[in-house]
């Protein structure tokens, strides 16, 4: 059932989309003045989706939060991020779960490839370093590949990673290429298929940020996951917020993205989460709202997520089956705010029975190979 902060803001929304620009200002100044955002945990929720419709009302253009600073408007995305992994149990168990495949995956091999799309800092592949280590199977060589559309982020994830190998014992290669996965040539692809196998993939809530043209389904992640097929690799791990805000009309969007951050949020407000730093996480996933519900240009859209059923079907589409290893995976440190769904090739992170996040692990399906 609605809440009267719930209509205000849903009809604001309506009038929005509608293009009646006086209403929806008059339903959202309506709203804003029953918010008491420094008080009462939830009303930061609704400012935030408040601030996105009036984001779209102004018309602006949207902004990419990983490739826009904005340290005036509380910090860097990708500072945020550190936040969020410090405090937040979604991210932090999928990186978790995904490690633990990928260990399997690349554990006690003489040589092995990681490709990682989007891989930022390095922060998840540094805990898998140490994860190999710890467990005494780091295999003797790993090349990395780090896929990221910032060079900066880059830089900072091999020399976090260089560290990280020298502190263990390791020998890593790190090789980076700077550009969305969807813009990779068809030459990079060649040479990531000649490096020494067996080549494990991993994408950590990154797919969701291919670019795509109007009207085209979902094509240029399509083509993607079949380049990744392409290098034939044991395995390929995939984590997602479990949420439809790229194939929905508007106003659908917007109802899926209310009940998906809505929950993210009431689940980070019953962590005993320090105030400032609780903030700081739901500024991150504002500014995903804000991208999500306030851009009226559909081409310009960053954050176009997708469900797990979906992403399992192009993965299938592309060439690959479930991974069983993913089933039989019990690693340690899952919060207990959680719990854990599980189906072929598929780990569900939910909260009051809503999936927020999946990880996915697929292999090639041989029988098409």
């Amino acid at each position: 059932m609605r809440t009267s902060k719930d209509e205000l803001l849903f009809r604001a929304m309506e009038h929005a989309v509608a293009g009646r620009a006086v209403e929806a200002r008059r339903a959202l100044s309506s709203l804003e003045s029953r918010l008491q955002v420094d008080v009462v945990p939830e009303d930061l929720g609704y400012h935030l989706f408040a601030m996105a419709v009036a984001h779209r009302l102004e018309g602006s253009g949207a902004r990419n939060p990983y490739l826009n600073p904005r340290v005036e408007e509380g910090g860097r995305q990708i500072d945020l991020f550190r936040s969020l992994m410090t405090y937040m149990p979604l991210a932090a168990t999928a990186d978790v779960l995904a490690n633990a495949v990928l260990e399997e995956l690349l554990g006690t091999r003489g040589e092995a490839t990681l490709v990682d799309v989007g891989i930022g800092q390095g922060r998840q592949e540094a805990r898998l370093l140490r994860l190999l280590s710890r467990r005494g199977v780091l295999p003797r060589r790993l090349t990395l590949v780090g896929v990221d559309p910032s060079g900066a982020s880059l830089e900072q994830a091999e020399s976090t990673v260089a560290k990280v190998a020298s502190e263990v014992g390791g020998t890593v290669r790190f090789l980076g290429v700077e550009a969305p996965v969807e813009e990779v040539s068809e030459a990079t692809w060649s040479k990531l298929r000649e490096l020494p196998g067996p080549r494990v993939v991993n994408a950590a809530f990154a797919m969701h940020h291919v670019a795509e043209q109007p009207g085209r389904a979902g094509a240029a992640r399509d083509e993607v996951l079949r380049h990744l097929r392409g290098l034939d690799p044991v395995g390929l791990v995939l984590s997602e917020p479990n949420t439809d805000h790229f194939g929905a009309s508007p106003l659908v969007r917007f109802e899926h993205a209310w009940r998906h951050f809505t929950h993210v949020f009431q689940l980070l407000d019953t962590l005993g989460v320090p105030s400032e730093e609780r903030a700081a996480i739901k500024r991150f996933f504002g500014r995903e709202v804000e991208d999500v519900v306030g851009t009226v240009d559909e081409a310009a859209r960053c954050e176009r997520h997708e469900t797990a059923a979906t992403w399992m079907e192009r993965l299938r589409r592309a060439g690959f089956v479930p991974l069983e290893l993913l089933e039989r995976v019990r690693p340690e440190g899952v919060h207990p705010a959680l719990t854990l769904r599980r189906e072929p090739g598929l780990v569900g992170l939910s909260w009051r029975e809503e999936m927020l996040v999946a990880v996915l692990a697929v292999r090639p399906d041989i029988a098409r190979a």
